[in-house]
């Protein structure tokens, strides 16, 4: 091994000190020269104008802002994003204008009087209907009304806990007389 070693050290001696034999060696140290100058000066105004526009990329704090900035920009997209839906979904829940009517219902309102308008032909074996629609508009508007101040009371019963106590025990006394249908 120290014989392979040893030639091989050799070889590398010779190598380094042997020069290679020029004409003008002159001549191609300015050629050599000039041609690196000509490639820098090309690049230099590019590099240079590259470096005015982005040197700022290599300062670690605007680098770290840039980043939390991107952060903050992408949760307010998915804030947008989750709102937008949310809204999509309750716009089946809107109010609903018919017509020429001025009185508004909810789509749910809608879907209860086309049943009860359908209930009303059916109940009629020849097909007339023998409620007037002014008739069942008034009683949709009774209905809406009344489910209304439903909402209110029932608000009013949460609101005070000695109420909502006492309405929950006769509840409780009127479901033990009363067997459920």
């Amino acid at each position: 091994m120290t014989k392979v070693n040893d030639s091989y050290d050799k070889l590398v001696r010779i190598l380094r000190n042997s020069r290679p034999d020029l004409l003008h060696p002159d001549i191609i140290e300015n050629e050599i020269m000039g041609r690196i100058q000509r490639q820098n000066q090309g690049r230099g105004r590019f590099s240079e104008f590259v470096d005015a526009l982005f040197g700022w990329v290599y300062i670690g704090w605007v680098r770290r802002s840039l980043i939390g900035v991107s952060v903050v920009l992408v949760a307010i997209f998915a804030y947008q994003q989750a709102f937008i839906l949310r809204q999509v979904k309750n716009i089946g829940k809107q109010v609903v204008i018919m017509g020429s009517e001025s009185s508004a219902v909810s789509s749910s309102a809608l879907d209860k009087r086309l049943t009860l308008y359908k209930m009303s032909a059916r109940l009629s074996p020849d097909g007339e209907i023998r409620i007037s629609e002014s008739l069942l508009e008034d009683l949709l508007d009774s209905y809406n009304d009344l489910q209304i101040k439903y909402k209110d009371l029932l608000r009013i019963i949460e609101a005070d806990p000695e109420l909502k106590g006492h309405i929950e025990k006769m509840l409780k006394e009127d479901k033990r007389y009363k067997p459920d249908i």
